[in-house]
């Protein structure tokens, strides 16, 4: 029940983060790969300063 219930909310942040990111695509007329990219690169960075 559990289980179900995480793969729900997962599922649900997932979509949220797409809309996201399409948005932010649109509004910079790139491809979603550019901010998906550009995202996973600023996490790292952001990482790595935390520790």
């Amino acid at each position: 029940m559990l289980d179900e219930d995480i793969k729900k909310k997962i599922n649900e942040l997932g979509s949220e983060i797409d809309n996201k990111v399409e948005e932010t695509s649109a509004k910079y007329n790139v491809s979603k790969w550019v901010v998906w990219i550009g995202g996973a690169i600023a996490i790292s960075i952001f990482i790595k300063i935390l520790l």
